[in-house]
């Protein structure tokens, strides 16, 4: 049996196109730096292989994010739910509209943001891309 077929009933996986192509480019010190720390938190360990993912999925690889952050981020998912239940329910007159209860909604309203906001921190997510996030 030759190495490139496999037992009856078992696909061969599809070889990859070789790349035969190089493109150069040169770039400072501090571009550099800024590359790699990108490729390090992304996980990838090569140059190449990082600028090749960024560029043609149109978007640079996530970074890696640590188990802590995740389970941070779930931890918040609950606080931000019961944030947004207290603001529905205050929003609706469910709660007797206490003095002061423009205030605490108001309150509410920014916490919820700010755990939103520190979520989407926790998974690496950039300042610039937070504001607009859902």
């Amino acid at each position: 049996m030759s190495a490139s077929s496999s037992p009856p009933g078992i696909p061969v996986a599809p070889t990859p196109p070789l790349r035969t192509h190089t493109i150069s480019v040169r770039v400072n010190a501090a571009e550099y730096a800024a590359l790699a720390a990108r490729r390090d938190a992304a996980g990838i360990k090569e140059m190449g292989a990082y600028l090749r993912q960024a560029v043609l999925a149109h978007q640079p690889p996530r970074a890696v994010v640590p188990a802590l952050n995740r389970e941070a981020w779930r931890e918040l998912a609950r606080t931000a739910s019961n944030l947004n239940q207290l603001t529905a329910h205050l929003n609706a007159g469910n709660l007797r509209d206490p003095p002061g209860a423009a205030p605490l909604r108001d309150v509410l309203t920014t916490l919820t943001a700010e755990v939103r906001l520190l979520r989407l921190a926790l998974l690496g997510v950039a300042p610039e891309e937070r504001e607009g996030a859902p």
